[in-house]
């Protein structure tokens, strides 16, 4: 049963490393094509821009990297703690959502130590008034809506039993 354990912890690790993978490498491809961008995907709803973030969560709050930095990585070890210490405790999906944060986490956090900055690229902001984001974002997102879900619905079957 151990070994299946070792197993199922490597699994999760290697499944946040290839998602951060793959955020690095996009942004890589936004950084080294900056020149030619912006791009439009579909017209008049979403074009590949490219920005500096150096705010949090979309742009907010800019200045305090350091301090930005030090909640980033606060933030991936309660996860990660979460994943690993109460993984008993979680079902697939949940530890599926807590990857997709320490996942996002780490690629924005990667951006922030050595850029100074967080690259943002997808702009839908020609439909509505919302900041440019990038992959690290969306996976943070949906972990986290995907949670609050998931504790909401387990509530809400707790209660009606």
């Amino acid at each position: 049963m151990k070994v299946n354990i070792k197993k199922e912890k490597i699994i999760l690790l290697l499944k946040i490393v290839i998602l951060v993978i793959i955020d690095q490498i996009l942004k890589i491809l936004i950084f080294t094509n900056k020149q030619i961008l912006p791009i439009q995907l579909i017209e008049s709803i979403l074009k590949i821009n490219y920005t500096e973030n150096f705010g949090i969560a979309f742009g907010m709050a800019k200045g305090g990297k350091i301090a930005f930095i030090i909640i980033n990585i606060i933030i991936i070890f309660i996860v990660l703690a979460l994943i690993f210490i109460k993984d008993k405790n979680l079902n697939k999906i949940s530890k599926n959502c807590c990857i997709l944060i320490v996942a996002g986490g780490i690629g924005n956090l990667i951006d922030r130590i050595f850029r100074g900055y967080v690259i943002d690229y997808i702009d839908f902001s020609q439909i509505i008034n919302f900041p440019i984001f990038n992959f690290a974002d969306i996976m943070i997102v949906i972990g986290t809506f995907g949670i609050a879900f998931f504790i909401i619905l387990e509530n809400i079957i707790k209660n009606n039993d």
